[in-house]
């Protein structure tokens, strides 16, 4: 995915006052630009780092919720 794409995405969810979804892209923005940093590039952020970035985040959020208890329905 391009980090353009992604930056779109989250001006739409803004618009029509999407919380959840804006808070979701706005949080996969900001790793990605860490990650970029990180990698030393600021600018013409690559798609393969922002696919990993993605890919690392849904990782994580699978791997919460494996951990979170069930809820108990007695």
């Amino acid at each position: 995915m391009q980090f353009e794409t992604l930056q779109k995405d989250m001006v739409a969810a803004m618009k029509a006052r999407d919380k959840a979804r804006k808070d979701a892209i706005s949080s996969l923005v900001s790793d990605v630009k860490k990650a970029a940093i990180d990698a030393g590039t600021r600018d013409n952020i690559a798609d393969d780092l922002v696919d990993q970035v993605i890919l690392k985040s849904l990782k994580t959020a699978k791997e919460q919720l494996d951990t979170c208890p069930a809820e108990r329905t007695d």
